[in-house]
């Protein structure tokens, strides 16, 4: 299994912020995209990879592919998964074990309530990731590197 691994969810997927704060910060050498529509779609796929910083590989594999890239051998990689929704990190850690998911992204839209900061949730993706975290998963909101973490909590 996978050993160096940082699981978060970003609407906006592979953008400034996560190339200026987070790859450096977490010195990852690989970005999975985790997300079963543009695995599927060729032309988001390769505009994706193109958008990578130089020296990074970027991956866009579906849910599947991705818990069975996390299943396989660590082969010393440190690496960035990087998913757009809540129901697709759902399904992920149906799949494979994680110990710890941050969310850095998630927009306004219908249904959805302002819960911290630019993080909106309907009330049912609210209730999934205190599901997750019930399993001993550690799910925290952080925007940047340096900002405090706030725990969502399975209670």
């Amino acid at each position: 299994m996978k050993n160096n691994v940082f699981i978060r969810i970003d609407d906006r997927l592979l953008h400034g912020q996560v190339v200026v704060s987070w790859i450096p910060y977490l010195k990852v050498n690989e970005v999975i995209i985790a997300d079963d529509e543009y695995a599927d779609d060729e032309f988001m796929r390769e505009l994706i990879i193109s958008s990578g910083p130089e020296g990074i590989l970027v991956h866009v594999l579906s849910i599947d592919e991705t818990a069975s890239f996390l299943n396989k051998e660590d082969n010393g990689n440190k690496t960035l998964i990087l998913l757009r929704s809540v129901e697709a990190i759902k399904r992920l850690t149906e799949k494979v074990n994680v110990s710890s998911i941050n969310i850095g992204g998630v927009g306004a839209a219908d249904g959805r309530k302002r819960y911290y900061n630019s993080i909106h949730l309907s009330d049912g993706e609210l209730n999934i990731l205190k599901d997750i975290a019930k399993n001993n998963i550690n799910v925290e909101i952080r925007m940047l590197p340096k900002d405090k973490a706030v725990e969502i909590n399975g209670n």
